[in-house]
């Protein structure tokens, strides 16, 4: 029987990557919530595997827009010169966020023909993805996520967004007129943001919890979190907001660990690896 699955952030992991696809039955599907590169070095890697498996749906995720944006300068150089001089590159984002990694693990060795193809596959990348399930409910699939009502004055970028933890499960509705469902029956499921890091909005541990403030602007807590040591080794996945968002981003490159939900019941699956890639 076909199942239906996500999952999200596997960073250049490839042998977790690869246990996860390894499970998969091929008539599985896989809704993959973006950013399989940087990080970790096998990003190339795990782009190849995503890109070739039969009932796999890829949503954009904020590497892979860097990386898209990144890739005509990388293809230029490659054609010139046979090397990149990336320091001369106008936007270097993609550089500050993991970049280094996927280059250097694997990218450079592509032709310039599949770099092309990269590029092409992740501009066309869709930024959101609806499942509606046989069990009667519908699931919102993005890379950051947001809450699907029509709040007043406030702009949503399904790459980056933040904002959205502080939002409760009720107030304008915004699916009625396009789907048959009730506000209890639609959920949404997203990755972006470490767990790790999610869970300090909540108070974790009797640590006082985020601001709004904190969860945005805070980058240096990332850091402090993944070198605590406790709150890294097992993360799971959170379900918030009133029970009706998942957020599945384990933060694989610190974890050693992928999680995948299954859309139809919410079970999720763990794969972990006791060794660094």
């Amino acid at each position: 029987m076909r199942k239906v699955y996500c999952s999200s952030d596997w960073h250049g992991c490839k042998k977790l990557s690869e246990k996860v696809l390894n499970y998969l039955q091929p008539e599985d599907i896989l809704y993959f919530l973006g950013d399989a590169t940087d990080r970790g070095s096998k990003g190339a890697d795990i782009l190849d595997l995503l890109m070739a498996r039969p009932n796999t749906y890829y949503i954009k995720g904020n590497h892979d827009d860097m990386m898209a944006a990144t890739l005509p300068y990388i293809i230029k150089d490659m054609k010139k010169l046979g090397h990149i001089e990336s320091e001369h590159y106008p936007d270097q984002t993609w550089f500050g966020n993991g970049a280094w990694q996927t280059i250097e693990g694997g990218l450079l060795n592509r032709s310039v023909e599949r770099l092309q193809e990269y590029k092409d596959f992740l501009d066309n990348l869709p930024t959101e993805l609806r499942y509606e399930s046989p069990k009667g409910h519908m699931v919102i699939l993005e890379h950051a996520g947001y809450t699907p009502f029509n709040i007043p004055h406030r702009s949503h970028d399904p790459l980056w967004d933040r904002e959205h933890f502080y939002d409760i499960w009720n107030g304008y509705w915004g699916l009625e007129n396009t789907y048959p469902y009730t506000p209890d029956e639609v959920y949404l499921v997203h990755g972006h943001t470490p767990v790790q890091y999610l869970k300090y909005h909540f108070g974790y541990r009797g640590e006082q919890p985020l601001t709004k403030e904190d969860m945005i602007g805070r980058r240096q807590f990332l850091y402090d979190v993944f070198n605590e040591g406790d709150p890294i080794i097992k993360p799971e996945v959170i379900r918030y907001c009133d029970g009706h968002k998942f957020d599945i981003d384990m933060c694989t490159i610190a974890s050693n660990r992928i999680a995948l939900l299954d859309l139809d019941t919410f079970e999720i699956i763990y794969f972990d690896n006791l060794e660094e890639e």
